[in-house]
């Protein structure tokens, strides 16, 4: 007899198809348009943060924040424990980690470890929610790509990302862009398998 029970069995007559909430990630279903930026928000002598793109999609926009670390003149253990720390970035409550935010048009001001729109409730406004990343590197250079879905579509007016990284000792920097360009965009994303 073993510990472990058997799992129960499937019903292979079954398709659910599970939709996300609209806030929490960008639609799978839909090829966003998109704009480039390639702006720098903070660097030092091991680290730079750049804002170089946005997905534009029909509902929200992915904020991609490329992080880049350099090894400089670190030992081999150092430069492990800095690739260590790039991969612990989301650790909540760990007051060392990387944290996005924006400021919208409307003076609303939303942080990515904060996101409303937990347990299946709609946020009231906007919300801002790590959408994924990956990254990789070698004996000189380790860079971690970040996606922040904002939704839905940010008012009209100026962008403000915002981002800290204690661990590198980044303090709070900012970038401002303008949505005018990022909205006109939206009409441009597409169904990936046409209009179903």
């Amino acid at each position: 007899m073993s510990f472990f029970p058997l799992d129960p069995p499937e019903d292979e007559n079954e398709t659910v198809e599970s939709v996300a909430a609209p806030w929490w990630k960008p639609s799978d279903g839909e090829l966003a348009a998109i704009f480039p930026i390639g702006e720098t928000i903070a660097r030092n002598d091991k680290v730079a943060l750049i804002l170089t793109m946005a997905r534009v999609y029909s509902n929200g926009v992915e904020l991609i924040i490329d992080r880049r670390i350099r090894r400089g003149r670190a030992t081999r253990l150092e430069w492990q424990e800095m690739q260590s720390a790039i991969h612990n970035h989301f650790a909540r409550y760990d007051p060392d980690r990387v944290r996005y935010g924006v400021v919208l048009g409307d003076g609303q001001q939303l942080i990515s470890d904060l996101a409303p729109g937990m347990y299946g409730v709609a946020p009231e406004k906007h919300s801002l929610n790590p959408s994924g990343g990956n990254g990789g590197g070698g004996e000189d250079i380790y860079r971690f790509d970040d996606g922040m879905w904002l939704w839905p579509l940010p008012p009209e007016g100026p962008l403000e990302v915002v981002v800290q990284w204690p661990a590198f000792d980044i303090p709070e920097s900012h970038v401002v862009l303008d949505t005018a360009p990022l909205l006109a965009r939206a009409s441009e994303a597409r169904p990936v398998w046409g209009s179903d």
